[in-house]
């Protein structure tokens, strides 16, 4: 698994009350991603409008083709998780280097 792959994953709610599987992007560098671990963020597929906290992802664009989703959807930037590769069941597809680009600038600002 690489930085950029969309994969499912039994992702935990913030309060750690229980968790769901759900679409996640690695966005972890593939130089950490050869440990046990990874670092992932939340795929919605039910975006609220004008999130200032999510890049969207349409059905229109060229990359959601390549991402395995199924509906459009919202890469939710502010919720990185660090989470064991274990609890990937599957990867689905993944996006392009710019569109990956324009999530970690998103990312970055979180620590800026």
């Amino acid at each position: 698994m690489k930085c950029g792959d969309v994969c499912l994953a039994n992702y935990p709610f913030t309060d750690f009350s229980a968790a769901k599987v759900r679409p996640v992007l690695i966005v972890s560098a593939d130089r950490f991603n050869i440990g046990t671990d990874l670092v992932v963020l939340p795929i919605s597929s039910a975006p609220a409008a004008n999130d200032p906290y999510s890049i969207f992802l349409p059905t229109t664009s060229p990359d959601f083709r390549r991402s395995g989703l199924r509906y459009s959807s919202a890469i939710k930037w502010t919720k990185p998780l660090t989470i064991s590769k274990s609890v990937l069941p599957r990867r689905l597809g993944s996006l392009s280097t710019s569109f990956l680009q324009q999530v970690q600038a998103a990312v970055k600002d979180l620590f800026a």
